[in-house]
């Protein structure tokens, strides 16, 4: 069988025993003792799938039992992507913008009155704890 070493890719080795009831090898070049192991983790499509299952709103433990991955595995995932996201991100610029907006009304409850707004807005930014943008509705 030929393996290759994972310290420097030969593959001139010898047996060299048993660990944890799996042959070991000895590498004949750079002396590395290794066992032929597959890689850990997960595929990438699983969590690209795990990520898109959390935009969509379901929890941690849901998608763990969909993708029979621990929900720990997952909240790592999301965090990970998170902050890969965070230092992609463009600086925000300080300035507020006002804005309106119109015809924004929708229905409470079984109510048969609307309620909504159709004010003028101002965006703040918000520097810190917080991450994003807070809107302040004045009400004139």
């Amino acid at each position: 069988m030929a393996y290759q070493c994972p310290k420097c890719a030969s593959f001139e080795h010898h047996k060299d025993g048993m660990a944890h009831g799996m042959q070991r090898w000895k590498c004949k070049e750079c002396g590395c003792r290794y066992t032929k192991s597959t890689k850990r983790g997960h595929p990438p499509e699983t969590k690209r799938l795990a990520i898109k299952l959390y935009l969509e709103g379901l929890g941690f433990r849901a998608i763990e039992r969909v993708l029979k991955v621990s929900n720990v595995a997952i909240l790592k995932w999301v965090k990970q992507a998170a902050a890969q996201l965070r230092a992609e991100r463009p600086a925000y610029d300080a300035t507020g913008r006002i804005m309106e907006l119109d015809e924004m009304w929708h229905y409470v409850g079984k109510k048969t009155s609307r309620s909504g707004y159709g004010w003028l807005l101002t965006e703040i930014p918000v520097t810190s704890p917080l991450s994003g943008r807070v809107v302040v509705v004045e009400i004139a």
